[in-house]
């Protein structure tokens, strides 16, 4: 039996041997602890407001609805959200909330504690808010097919190298906001994209990540998606990051197909250096981390495209 084997049985001795080892989680635990300790520490943390507004959400669709629920946050929630409101009156997260907030205290039953909270959150929300508020489209149909969408995918391939032409913000803002209407856990979308095309910091973005050293002269434009920790009170979400910005990402570079841009993403590499590099220059938190990064840019039709044979269903699939 291998060495690796045999320590990876323990615990104990899994985490000695990384401990030793360079510590080779050592980036990934201190942005996790930092996250963690940000939010608890917080008199306002975004992340925890829209994960409660998200669970009021996910009570009022229950079947059959509890008469009495979110009893036990919801006077934590309302304070929320004057709190963020207060700075944020017209945003769309606080027109979510009120949506949300509205229909909840309409239906639900008024014990001392959501009596308490419904009485605090009328006496400051503004008067055409049940108007105005976002509560919800329900199931949106598409005429959008199967094959289209499976033409869209055969589309997308992974350019690395890119005509001389500056890519337009608007484009690139456009497709992102279709990316966002890809799931997140809890609703918070723990994430940021750092978009870089000005040319001298172009040059210095394009050098940091390795796997675009050999095309890093012909990037137009670099997108580092940051995953930040502080959204989370606990160890158990830690992963959440990386899954959150991964979904974010596949909709986001099959948007760019649509409006006639390319992209490739590019692993970060998580090491201690090139966390250090990253966050000097992007000027990162302690508890923000990339997870992963992107070119973009229009296809040259010069530039070559690997064929990369995806696996076949047979090769990843099993039932039960």
């Amino acid at each position: 039996m291998r060495f690796g084997e045999i320590i990876s049985r323990s615990k104990f001795l899994t985490a000695f041997f990384y401990l030793m080892d360079k510590n080779s989680f050592g980036d990934e635990q201190r942005f996790v602890l930092s996250g963690v300790s940000n939010n608890m520490r917080s008199g306002l943390n975004i992340g925890n407001f829209r994960r409660n507004i998200h669970r009021i959400e996910k009570g009022l669709i229950t079947k059959p609805m509890k008469p009495v629920f979110a009893e036990s946050y919801i006077l934590e929630t309302v304070k929320q959200y004057i709190s963020y409101s207060k700075k944020h009156q017209s945003n769309s997260t606080v027109q979510w909330a009120v949506g949300t907030l509205c229909r909840y205290f309409n239906v639900v039953e008024k014990t001392s504690e959501i009596k308490k909270a419904e009485e605090l959150f009328l006496s400051f929300i503004p008067q055409d808010s049940k108007v105005n508020s976002i509560t919800g489209e329900g199931k949106v149909s598409s005429i959008f097919s199967f094959e289209d969408f499976h033409r869209l995918n055969i589309q997308r391939r992974s350019i690395r190298y890119y005509d001389d032409k500056k890519v337009p913000r608007d484009l690139v803002e456009k497709a992102l906001n279709t990316a966002l209407l890809a799931p997140s856990a809890c609703n918070r979308q723990p994430f940021v994209f750092r978009i870089i095309d000005d040319q001298k910091k172009l040059k210095i973005a394009s050098s940091l990540p390795n796997g675009a050293k050999v095309f890093a002269d012909n990037i137009k434009m670099m997108v580092f998606i940051i995953g930040d920790l502080s959204n989370y009170f606990d160890e158990r979400d830690k992963h959440l990051t990386y899954i959150d910005s991964s979904l974010v990402a596949m909709n986001f570079i099959l948007a760019l197909e649509t409006l006639g841009l390319s992209s490739c993403i590019i692993n970060w590499s998580d090491l201690p250096s090139k966390n250090q590099e990253l966050k000097r220059f992007l000027g990162l938190k302690s508890w923000e981390h990339c997870v992963m990064t992107i070119s973009v840019g229009y296809a040259s039709d010069s530039g070559g495209i690997p064929s990369s044979l995806k696996k076949e269903v047979s090769q990843v699939l099993k039932y039960n």
